[in-house]
């Protein structure tokens, strides 16, 4: 069954000739009454609105300066859900009732700095090239749940190939040994997916004793080299008997 419906995609070529692209996106799901609504430029989010009360927010405060928010697009986003409703019955009769395409995600986790213990951080889960949402996500430390209000989910993005992307932030702040863990549920999963990430630093000796252990091994290994060497060319200056 048709689930989705995707808004006006623009693209615009900027003078030095560089290929940009603008991208309105407007998803719903008629089962579960689930919609959203966001702008993105170059696959990131500029704007989303919130579909329970209509209010925009800005994903990257980077471009705050550059972006400024169409009083309007509260509204917009309320028309263009609307659309995508009235649509889902008439595309889904107009195309036959055709199978739904769904495609499990693919999951990622990683860090957004360079990790330093007891420095804060943020870990991403990314959740890929899949159809259709919604996905679900869990993030745990050492098996338990985390607190919720550590944890931000990005709206969902748009791929060309119709496909969804989401981002899901933990802030957190390192300590050795922890182990944290990311579970996706999807519908087109056979199990929940777990990625995991465990905190592993060289804290400053142990980076000392790494570095000598390295030389001492280098030293060593060239000590062996020069043995070799000196072996081969005492050989070579005996006199013939």
């Amino acid at each position: 069954m048709l689930r989705c419906f995707f808004a006006t995609l623009l693209v615009f070529i900027k003078a030095q000739g560089a290929k940009h692209i603008f991208r309105e996106l407007t998803f719903c799901r008629r089962e579960q009454m689930e919609s959203g609504f966001g702008l993105e430029f170059d696959g990131e989010q500029l704007w989303y609105v919130d579909p329970s009360d209509f209010q925009a927010h800005q994903r990257i405060p980077e471009f705050t300066r550059d972006w400024s928010l169409d009083k309007t697009l509260p509204s917009q986003a309320n028309g263009s859900v609307g659309t995508c409703y009235y649509n889902i019955p008439r595309c889904t009769v107009g195309e036959k009732t055709p199978p739904e395409a769904i495609v499990p995600p693919r999951t990622l986790i990683y860090t957004k700095r360079e990790v330093r213990l007891g420095v804060h951080n943020t870990l991403i889960c990314l959740m890929s090239a899949f159809h259709p949402p919604p996905v679900n996500v869990y993030w745990r430390r050492n098996g338990a749940a985390v607190d919720v209000q550590d944890v931000t989910n990005t709206q969902y993005y748009s791929d060309g190939d119709s496909t969804f992307r989401l981002y899901s932030y933990l802030s957190f702040k390192p300590e050795q040994g922890d182990v944290y863990s990311c579970t996706v549920q999807h519908k087109g999963l056979q199990q929940d997916t777990t990625r995991l990430y465990e905190v592993d630093v060289l804290e400053d000796s142990q980076m000392l004793e790494m570095v000598v252990l390295v030389l001492g091994i280098l030293l060593g290994f060239l000590g062996f080299l020069a043995g070799i060497f000196f072996i081969i060319k005492s050989k070579q200056e005996l006199p013939a008997v």
